[in-house]
């Protein structure tokens, strides 16, 4: 297990003031990779193995967005699922309460072959030996067959990580700017669930196929994410709550005990 903190740079504030999420993604996505280097096992250790991390699934659950003067602390911790997937999971406070959670689901591929791998054949004695027990669980998403409305976007040369594919973090703001301006306006963005089906490569451009799912107080959309060569890259699903006048939280922790990784803390700014 780690734990860092981290302070909300003044870029990373919107209009109302209060985070935006691509902060919190790229928050995440350092801290994995950060406790991926104590272990030897990031995508530029492995890179030159010719293997590579491929993220399969990913769930975010956003308590509430914080203001610029909030620091964040971050928990990260691991574990093995049937010696194929790699799960990790988050949790995000700051001095008020819990902030957010999230999970995520990893392959090891082969990447001449495009193949999956067995973890325990290219893990590192410490990355299996902090390796946690862990019980999550990804629903099904929609096959997303039907659409309302479709909105295309470009890939950027900036949108490209270290495989030489679209960041995992940029496919949720396709699917976050796909919604209606009066719901993104009047609601929050508290939950995202996200099926990764085919890496976006290069430059070109992808479009984004978006449908209503729920609607009540709240708004629940379906996304398809598709690719210039008509292929579907990933899916997605967004749902949107009631913006909180003031929101307070409870002095839970929501954090899970640890009880087979010891915590190791780094403290630093925000980085990427």
């Amino acid at each position: 297990m780690l734990e860092s903190t981290y302070s909300i740079p003044y870029g990373g504030i919107g209009p109302d003031g209060r985070m935006k999420l691509p902060v919190l993604l790229d928050v995440l996505q350092d801290m994995a990779d950060r406790d991926a280097a104590r272990m030897s096992m990031t995508v530029a250790n492995l890179i030159t193995k010719g293997v590579s991390w491929v993220l399969r699934q990913y769930r975010v659950t956003v308590d509430r967005y914080p203001t610029h003067d909030s620091t964040l602390t971050v928990r990260t911790w691991h574990g093995p699922r049937k010696n194929l997937y790699s799960l990790r999971a988050f949790v995000v406070r700051d001095e008020r309460g819990p902030v957010a959670s999230a999970e995520t689901s990893w392959i090891l591929i082969d990447l001449e072959r495009g193949r999956p791998l067995r973890l325990d054949r290219h893990s590192t004695e410490l990355y299996i030996a902090e390796s946690c027990p862990m019980e999550m669980e990804f629903s099904s998403l929609p096959a997303m067959d039907r659409w309302r409305e479709e909105r295309p976007f470009s890939v950027r040369r900036w949108d490209l990580d270290r495989n030489n594919h679209v960041n995992n973090a940029v496919y949720f703001s396709w699917a976050a700017e796909a919604v209606p301006d009066d719901v993104a306006s009047s609601l929050a963005l508290r939950r995202v669930e996200a099926e990764y089906e085919r890496p976006t490569e290069g430059h070109g451009e992808i479009v984004v196929r978006t449908v209503l799912l729920e609607q009540g107080e709240g708004r629940v959309y379906g996304h398809a994410i598709v690719g210039s060569d008509g292929e579907r890259k990933a899916r997605f699903v967004t749902e949107w709550r009631p913006r909180q006048r003031d929101e307070e939280t409870t002095e839970t922790d929501g954090a899970p005990s640890s009880h087979c990784c010891s915590t190791k803390t780094k403290k630093g700014g925000m980085q990427g």
